[in-house]
């Protein structure tokens, strides 16, 4: 009788930063291994990019094995978390500042473990019955959802940790010195790094408070109560259980999505921890998946615009954007931009909809006519793009070889896939985990964090001084030629096929019986 095939199962919260890594390994697995069967089990909104990952992305593309989609109960971690009722969403986009600051920290376990007892409980449940259908060889879990992190730990299987993250998440708390404390800015804090003398005192108080939230926190002895009864001697474990206040369990690895050299300094790195450099998606050339959108492109050097997946813009935030880039345009002409030089706009803008202004997200009318007034003429000559939508990946657009600029929200897709492109890039942090990526950009000499003043917010004039000196100035070119080695030291698929490798290197050989 042949042998059963070797299987993998990835368990992932099917939110965009969390699903990415596990789409883009899977896909590098699926090249590297067609022998190996692909699990991935999650929520609902996951299953369509499953179920294509297998089609090819050009005409000589190798034909691939699908990925077998599971669908799991419950809700996603962010799903969860934006639910009414929920005091920790609150902090979540609170602009940084001492007060502002402490209260996310001291709520960051209920933004991390936004699930009840109950529905917790029925995840765990539900992942236990996947795994008995599917009988894996290994296990992959994603590092932010802890109901996975606790059923991986609890049930005694071969698995290991993919994460979005960077070395800084896992690596910061072993440094010697008690450097965690004063040397890295702590998370929702935008301090800079490398941390200036006069703010060590703040940090190493923002990392006392980060401690007591998470080590004082009720609701996690109320989780671990609830497992206890429902489940017997289940041990909770969370994000904070992988490295940041202890180390994971023997003997298993965390696989994160950055290199040591796009990250902030260390002087070691724990060897539970594995750089596997960016791990971002494959796409299709744009040329393939959006011809139109590709002709345009070609029109002109553009400024590409995306905020990520949860942001959506109120009318205010628009017009300030909108007047940033008026202002970059009008100075842009100035120094002799025009013609062929003349610079695009590509703009994803989901809008943020009030009563009387409709449904359509395609349609400019009524008080939005106060925003496209401000790009008007650009408007006018198709110069500027600016959808709710696009049918190309980021992925695809940042390689056409037209972007001159990336302006981005500050996550680690968004940051690594500029990156990895060759492109400079400013961002734009709104989310309290989004900080650090604009400092990491500065520190490589590849962009610019472009909201220091109006923290998780954006200023017209900051914005458009910021795209000025990245874009047009007397820098601009040094930027371009850093933003351009960078990459040449990363290749788009260097932490995918890295990532995949790792994990295709856990399976066990499984004898014929």
């Amino acid at each position: 009788m042949a042998a059963s095939p070797r299987k993998v199962l990835f368990l992932s919260s099917s939110d965009y930063g969390q699903a990415n890594v596990v789409l883009a390994t899977t896909h590098a697995m699926l090249h590297a291994a067609p022998d190996v069967e692909v699990h991935i089990a999650s929520q609902g909104r996951m299953e369509d990019a499953v179920r294509r990952i297998h089609e090819p992305l050009s005409p000589d593309s190798p034909p691939l094995k699908p990925a077998h989609w599971h669908l799991l109960a419950g809700l996603s971690q962010f799903d969860a978390m934006n639910r009414e009722g929920n005091p920790a969403m609150t902090a979540y986009d609170l602009p940084p500042g001492l007060l502002n600051t402490c209260r996310t920290l001291l709520s960051f376990s209920g933004l991390l473990r936004p699930w009840s007892p109950e529905e917790f409980v029925e995840i765990y449940r539900d992942m236990q019955r996947i795994y008995d259908e599917v009988k894996p060889d290994v296990v992959v879990v994603d590092d932010l959802f802890p109901v996975a992190l606790t059923w991986a730990n609890s049930a005694n299987v071969n698995w290991i940790v993919l994460a979005p993250n960077v070395i800084k998440d896992f690596a910061a708390v072993v440094q010697p010195n008690l450097a965690v404390l004063w040397k890295y800015p702590v998370i929702s804090s935008a301090i800079p790094y490398p941390i200036p003398w006069h703010l060590r005192p703040l940090n190493v108080i923002f990392n006392l408070v980060f401690a007591f939230g998470i080590m004082t926190n009720k609701g996690k002895g109320r989780l671990q109560d609830h497992l206890h009864k429902e489940l017997g001697p289940v041990k909770l474990m969370e994000l904070s259980d992988l490295g940041i206040l202890t180390p994971p369990p023997e003997g298993v690895r965390v696989l994160v999505a950055n290199s040591p050299d796009i990250d902030f300094h260390f002087d070691s790195i724990p060897e539970y921890t594995t750089a596997c450099g960016p791990i971002i998606r494959a796409a299709a050339p744009i040329a393939t998946v959006d011809p139109e959108m590709a002709a345009w492109l070609r029109r002109g050097p553009t400024i590409y615009i995306n905020l990520g997946t949860h942001i959506e813009y109120d009318l205010e935030r628009a017009k300030e954007m909108a007047y940033a880039l008026r202002e970059f345009l009008d100075r842009a002409a100035e120094a002799g931009f025009v013609g062929e030089d003349k610079f695009q706009i590509l703009w994803k803008m989901p809008r943020l909809l009030e009563e009387g202004d409709g449904e359509d997200q395609t349609k400019f009318d009524g008080r939005w006519m106060e925003f496209t007034d401000i790009l008007l003429n650009e408007l006018i000559e198709d110069r500027a793009r600016i959808t709710h939508w696009f049918t190309a990946e980021p992925k695809s657009i940042l390689e056409s070889g037209h972007v001159v600029c990336s302006v981005h929200h500050g996550g680690s897709n968004s940051f690594h896939e500029a990156l990895c492109a060759g492109i400079p890039q400013l961002t734009l942090p709104a989310w309290y985990d989004c900080y650090d990526f604009g400092w990491r950009a500065e520190l490589l000499g590849i962009g610019r964090l472009a909201n220091k003043k109006t923290q998780a917010y954006v200023n017209r004039r900051e914005l458009a001084g910021y795209l000025e000196e990245v874009v047009i100035g007397t820098k601009a070119e040094e930027f371009r030629q850093k933003a351009k080695a960078v990459s040449k030291r990363h290749p788009e698929r260097e932490g995918r096929e890295n990532a995949a490798k790792e994990i295709l290197a856990l399976i066990k050989d499984r004898k014929t019986p």
